[in-house]
């Protein structure tokens, strides 16, 4: 579905997102270039994990400059592993960013019409999905780990989108993001059983490793969800970066357990768009 969507720059350390339109900034960040101490070194995100808080803000802070925004610009939501979606304007610009108490509650996806509002969420193996549409008017993150996927959140983005902001289906453009590859996702049936709710019965994104064993394409049954809600597919592109594969450039919370940081993905309007 496309080639690769996120480039490395080893200059600024990250990966920049290269959109349909360039007047919309987008990407996803690595380990690299920050302050925190290991377990969490370099460039830890989130402020849940057990990181130094002073430590985490001054990587929000760095990220900001390399963005060329403030850090009340962004907005982060909870990610509690559900599917729901949350409109976000510039009233909300600062929400999360300094606190967890502040964060847009109970969601896993965030969009916004307006310009100058950066949308994050956070990750260490699960899916990150971006979004444009409306010929970049509109803008969408949501957080897609196996839960959010058997909840198809990718799919009730591009509903609301079409529903509530009358958007066509056929003007939105989705990237999956860096994450965890099939062979180093192995899942069990509760999963499998969840997604087989939500695919075709004649799909499947997993292949039976031993009794009970499955490895799962997690950023394959997002695309496949999206295509399903209504996006072409020839406007779908997938990252091939595996998350738990590459420890120079990602946290892995499959590969590190629980003591690991956080990369964001990222995505708004800048102004004049």
């Amino acid at each position: 579905m496309g080639k690769e969507p996120f480039v490395y720059n080893p200059v600024d350390k990250l990966f920049h997102l290269e959109p349909i339109d360039q007047r919309i900034v987008a990407g996803f960040t690595s380990r690299n270039e920050g302050v925190s101490r290991a377990p969490y070194n370099e460039a830890n995100l989130g402020l849940h994990v057990g990181d130094d808080h002073d430590d985490v803000i001054s990587n929000r802070e760095r990220l900001s400059a390399k963005l060329g925004v403030s850090l009340d610009d962004f907005v982060y939501c909870e990610q509690v592993h559900n599917n729901i979606v949350q409109k976000v304007t510039t009233i909300e610009r600062g929400l999360g960013t300094k606190s967890m108490e502040s964060v847009v509650s109970h969601a896993d996806g965030l969009y916004t019409r307006d310009e100058q509002v950066v949308l994050a969420t956070l990750y260490a193996d699960c899916v990150p999905l971006l979004f444009t549409g409306d010929r970049g008017t509109i803008v969408g993150t949501a957080h897609a780990g196996w839960k959010g996927t058997a909840g198809n959140i990718g799919g009730e983005l591009v509903r609301q989108w079409v529903e509530s902001e009358n958007v066509d289906v056929t003007s939105i453009h989705a990237y999956v993001g860096p994450s965890i590859g099939k062979e180093k996702y192995v899942v069990d049936d509760r999963v499998i059983d969840q997604l087989k709710a939500v695919l075709p019965s004649d799909v499947a994104t997993w292949n039976r490793v031993s009794d009970g064993q499955y490895e799962l394409d997690l950023k394959l049954t997002n695309a496949l969800l999206i295509e399903q809600a209504g996006v072409p597919r020839r406007q779908i592109t997938v990252s091939g970066y595996c998350t738990a594969s590459e420890p120079d450039l990602f946290y892995s919370h499959r590969r590190d357990g629980s003591k690991t940081g956080r990369m964001a993905a990222y995505i708004m309007r800048s102004s004049g768009s």
